[in-house]
């Protein structure tokens, strides 16, 4: 089942009372159900919960309780978790109209859009139909089909418009739903207060905050992905709902073989990961593919020792003692190691710590496009919306530049679609970003922005101008229909206008900008680590004066320099932001 709830009433009576039906007055059953009891939701009818027994308590192994008492809750909501029979159930051929034969091939995608967009044409009006599910089908399979049948029938991909948005208005309608029966809900109005996600030393702090727009509440847990550079793994965290101490559930992680860059997430069920993989990384080493249904988020003994110990409700970060031995390998196959001292604390090193306990390294698909380490990822479309599903994905690297299509499981990159050698005269790339299906932007340490279009003629460079910036460009945001970009670097922001080619705003800062994210290229809304100031600002709202505290609608307060920020889209159009900042901790507020 989907949902988990915990017995937390029932101390001083054996436990709470059980009835037969939903409504108070139906028959009592003769036991009660014991506190601490964990029981499987089955259905929510306002404040009564029809359970399962799932394993731990005891009392009726089926019934009816009451949420709370007097006010007062004698059932909590414990956990979002895995239906095991989703993965079973789904049927991608069942999805795409076509059942083939023992020895038969896949035909190609176009006879495969072709005969899909009849099936979907004649089903228009029934949601589940229209994605090849039965009705009830679980929230993996639903979003699983919609991102098939999405990335098939998408218009720049040969799909056609008006099939394209019956599969959306299915998924849409099916969702939308399910809000009703909700158990909880998003994370509106509320915020989850800073918690040690990572290391609290590092070289270059958290490099990775990224939301999973594709499974979202009221379904399953509001989950973060989030990654430290030196640590070298990818972290998942469950949100919501709130726990009591409001510190999110760590899922488990996944160790890379590198120093971790960037992350996107391809599909509901597709990770790409961007690592620098050592001084002479072996092809392929730098750019990895995690199918999620073969290397899930597992809790590791690792993250067991490098996380936050609690001791009596007071989080405490692990303290780093002393130095360690350890070197880097060149291959993913020997990982350096930090050593425990006697306590169990994790020591300082210059290695990376991820162990790859699982061998999942083994599992993970390499994407032979670069030699040197991958540092930054775009998605297009940008995800943020979770009824967004990206078919294009750029990467790059000092050595190279490269845009692929996503496969349609999900889970692979079609081979080359464009691909340019030495972007910036081997000159790091830090920043990439679409500003359409055809044209994307890069900008390097020395604050040079460049223009692509894969569609020109020869190297595909348009546009070659300086930002401004005395330092390293650490973000940007494009928005298309005014024809700005927001820079943040090393000494400021600054705003460009594009399509003119010239700088129109400059602002210079004493503080590093460290990171930027915007929800996509037609929200007005933008966020800024500026030091340790998280600033949200509205284009709308821009005027004479450029004072960047001024500007901002809304500001927030860290401890240490904010080093990475992403921000999503609520099932009610609020928008949350997570940032993740240099002393390895995290933190996720509605800026509503």
């Amino acid at each position: 089942m989907p949902f988990q709830w915990r017995v937390v009433g029932g101390k001083d009576t054996g436990g709470i009372l059980v009835r037969s039906g939903q409504e108070l007055k139906s028959p009592q059953l003769p036991s009660r159900l014991s506190t601490g009891a964990l029981v499987d939701q089955l259905e929510l009818k306002g404040e009564r919960l029809h359970y399962r027994l799932a394993g731990e308590g005891t009392g009726p192994s089926e019934g009816w309780v009451s949420l709370k008492v007097s006010g007062k809750p004698i059932v909590e909501l414990e956990r979002w978790c895995e239906d095991p029979l989703d993965d079973e159930l789904f049927d991608k051929w069942a999805v795409l109209g076509r059942k083939l034969g023992p020895d038969e091939k896949p035909p190609p995608e176009s006879v495969l859009r072709e005969q899909s967009a009849e099936r979907i044409q004649s089903a228009i009006g029934r949601p589940y139909v229209v994605l090849g599910l039965e009705p009830g089908a679980g929230s993996k399979s639903v979003r699983r089909a919609y991102h098939i049948l999405a990335l098939l029938h998408h218009p720049d991909k040969g799909g056609d418009e008006v099939i394209f948005k019956a599969v959306a208005d299915a998924y849409k309608s099916i969702t939308q739903s399910r809000d009703e029966q909700g158990g909880w809900k998003d994370l509106d109005g509320s915020a989850i207060p800073p918690w040690q996600g990572h290391a609290p030393q590092g070289t270059k702090g958290v490099s990775v905050v990224l939301f999973d727009a594709f499974g979202a509440p009221p379904w399953e847990s509001r989950r973060l992905y989030t990654a430290c550079w030196q640590e070298g793994c990818v972290r998942c965290w469950e949100l919501s709902p709130p726990l009591p101490n409001r510190v999110p559930r760590l899922a488990g992680e996944i160790a890379v073989g590198g120093f971790i860059n960037d992350v996107a997430a391809l599909s509901p069920f597709g990770l790409l990961t961007a690592q620098s993989a050592g001084m002479k990384p072996q092809p392929g080493e730098s750019l990895r593919i995690w199918n999620l249904k073969q290397t899930p988020f597992r809790p590791t003994t690792r993250a067991q020792v490098n996380a936050i110990l609690d001791f009596g409700g007071k989080q405490e970060a692990l303290e780093n003692k002393g130095t360690a031995g350890g070197s880097t390998s060149s291959t993913s196959k020997a990982l350096a190691v930090k050593a425990d001292d006697e306590e169990g604390n994790i020591v300082e090193s210059d290695a990376f710590t991820a162990v790859d306990e699982f061998g999942y390294l083994q599992k993970s698909s390499m994407v032979y496009l670069h030699y040197r380490g991958v540092r930054a990822i775009s998605l297009w479309p940008k995800l943020g919306r979770r009824d967004v599903t990206p078919h294009l994905v750029a990467t790059v690297s000092k050595d190279v530049l490269a845009v692929s299509k996503i496969g349609i499981d999900g889970c692979s990159l079609e081979p080359g679609y464009w691909k340019q050698p030495d972007p910036h005269g081997m000159t790091d790339v830090n920043v990439l970003r679409h500003e359409s299906a055809s044209r994307l932007w890069t900008g390097d340490n020395h604050g040079l922005i460049k223009c692509w279009d894969v569609q020109a003629a020869g190297r595909g460079e348009v546009i070659s101008m300086n930002s401004g910036a005395s330092g390293w460009i650490s973000g940007m945001e494009l928005w298309d229909s005014a024809g700005m970009m927001c820079v943040s670097h090393s000494s400021g922001l600054c705003f460009i206008d594009f399509k003119a080619g010239k700088m129109v705003h400059d602002i210079r800062k004493k503080e590093a900008v460290g990171a930027l994210t915007a929800l996509g290229v037609e929200s007005n809304t933008f966020f800024a680590g500026v030091g340790s100031d998280l600033m949200q600002y509205d284009t709308r709202k821009f005027g004479a004066s450029l004072d960047y505290k001024n500007m901002a609608v809304g500001m927030w307060n860290f401890s240490s320099p904010i080093t990475a920020l992403s921000c999503t889209e609520t099932t009610h159009g609020h928008i949350l932001v997570a940032a993740g900042c240099m002393d390895g901790k995290l933190a996720v507020l509605d800026s509503t």
